[in-house]
Parts: C-alpha cells; structure tokens; sequence
C-alpha cells in the first residue's frame, strides 16, 4: 500500500467533497422545470472575491468585513461550489409574488441590474438555488466540513465572471481546517466599527446591508 501524507489526503477529500455537494445541489428538490447551474472555486479565487468586495467597503459594511475574511481563506485552501439561476420564469404558476400579475408580465419586464443579483425575480426561480445550496450544505456537514452559505461569495462570484450567464448567485464555502473560519468574522470589525457602520447603514432602504441597485 502506498503511504499518503495528510496534506495529500485532506486536499483530495476537499476535492471528492465539492464533487458530492455539486451532486446534491443538482439533485435537490426543484420546482419543476427549474435549472440551476454549478461550479467550483478554489483558493485562489478567494483573493479575486476578497478584491471585488473589498471595492464595494464603501457602500456595504457586508462586503467590507467578508472582503477582509476572504483574504484570509487564500491560504487555508478554502474551496466553494457557487449556484446561479436565471431570473425569469419557466414555471406558468402566475403566483404574483414577483410583483407582476403573471410570468409573461414578468418575463417582459425590463432588467434592473445590482450588485447583488438582477432583477426583478421569480421567487421559484429563486427557491430553487437556495434549496440546491441547503442540499449542498448538508452534504459538507456530513462529511465533516465546516461549511458556510454566503450571499456574497455568490455577488463576488459573478462579478468575477467564475461563473456566467446567471442573474442571481450563491456560495457554499468549505473547510477542513482546525478552526471553522466562516463563523468567526467578527474579528474584522472591532466592536466600535460594528457599531459605527451598522449605524451608518441602518435602517436604510436605498443601500442597506449588502449594498445598493445601480
């Protein structure tokens, strides 16, 4: 038998891992007809995330801390899957939750582009990526990994062009280091900047947490 050293071993578990939650997103419970799309992100793609985030720190305090983070994940060998959809209908359900009386109204309607997603939204469209990231999630906590869903991986993600064609994104981030490092950015912000930018952003209903539309 071959003698694999630990480094090698957690780098293709991490692998075989991602490989298992693109497999549970993409077999999530999906209202009919509804497509989402996948791919993988390594460490390297973290520090181009970190850049793109940390731009917008003055804007969404969100983005000023998880830019900070993101750096940090460079060199911890911190994988992610990212999930995006399209933000028109394929369903016919004229629910009207999307704001427009029916799909086609929807479905003509003129894009609004943002930092975080496009809009407006089919909010089946919508349901049907965050359930393919909880399907996801679960697969990585099954295996042991600390695991984070993120909204801004996804927003950073898609503006890093890691992954196209989607109006709306999403971002499991995965670690198997010692220390769960998605749970502890607090330490980004010192409590007098948590204080001064949440103060700053809050209530606000033009810009708020994550950022603002263009």
């Amino acid at each position: 038998m071959a003698i694999t050293g630990q480094a090698d071993l957690l780098a293709g578990g991490m692998d075989r891992a991602v490989e298992l939650m693109a497999v549970a997103a993409s077999t999530a419970l999906k209202f009919g007809r509804g497509k989402v799309k996948i791919q993988a992100i390594g460490a390297e793609e973290f520090g181009m995330m970190s850049d793109f985030l940390s731009s917008l720190a003055g804007v969404s305090p969100l983005c000023d801390r998880d830019g900070r983070s993101f750096a940090d994940l460079v060199n911890e060998d911190t994988r992610a899957i990212i999930i995006g959809g399209k933000r028109k209908s394929v369903y016919n359900y004229d629910c009207g939750a999307c704001g427009f009386a029916t799909c086609k109204e929807l479905n003509s309607s003129e894009l609004v582009e943002g930092i975080v997603a496009n809009g407006p939204c089919c909010h089946f469209a919508v349901y049907d990526v965050h359930m393919a990231a909880m399907a996801a999630s679960a697969i990585a906590w099954r295996l042991g990994l600390h695991c984070r869903v993120f909204q801004t991986m996804g927003t950073a993600a898609s503006s890093c062009e890691y992954i196209d064609d989607c109006d709306f994104c999403i971002g499991v981030g995965v670690s198997y280091q010692p220390m769960d490092p998605f749970f502890d950015r607090h330490k980004y912000w010192t409590a007098e900047e948590w204080q001064q930018k949440f103060s700053q952003e809050f209530p606000s209903f033009t810009r708020g947490f994550m950022g603002a539309v263009e």
